[in-house]
């Protein structure tokens, strides 16, 4: 192989590898906060939640992991291309029995929130009501 298609490769494979599509090992619910920095190396910063034994994990890319009792129990990321898109979940979840509920109302100007989940895949995706685009995806265990 010629050494700049080895460049290019090894640095595809580094840019997959920092988008989160690395997390195969991740299991919500069951993944210790120890085990998560093994796999995910030490985060930028720690936060406090106003939940018992809470707190959130801040990775580069607006990626964040909930943990609860010392166990990862969400993760949080960006939509990356056509995860944007409404109409691509609705696809994705076809075969899921799916549900959509409001998770928050209105402020101000701002529309109200909602979630789009399927359990069994551990996904949720979240968008703003009339908007046909995704804001946030939640990672969570599978039922």
């Amino acid at each position: 192989m010629h050494p700049s298609c080895q460049k290019f490769l090894i640095i595809c494979l580094l840019l997959i590898n920092s988008c989160g599509v690395g997390n195969r090992n991740l299991h919500y619910g069951k993944t210790t906060k120890t085990e998560l920095i093994a796999l995910q190396g030490s985060p930028i910063s720690e936060e406090s939640i106003p939940v018992k034994e809470g707190k959130i994990l801040i990775y580069p890319n607006h990626q964040k992991f909930q943990i609860q009792n010392d166990l990862v129990i969400h993760g949080f990321r960006d939509p990356v291309g056509d995860e944007r898109n409404l109409i691509y979940w609705k696809h994705k979840f076809k075969n899921c029995n799916s549900r959509t509920q409001k998770i928050s109302e209105p402020i101000s100007h701002e529309a109200s929130e909602y979630e789009f989940k399927c359990q069994t895949m551990g996904l949720s995706v979240v968008y703003k009501e009339g908007s046909e685009f995704i804001e946030r995806i939640i990672e969570h265990e599978k039922e």
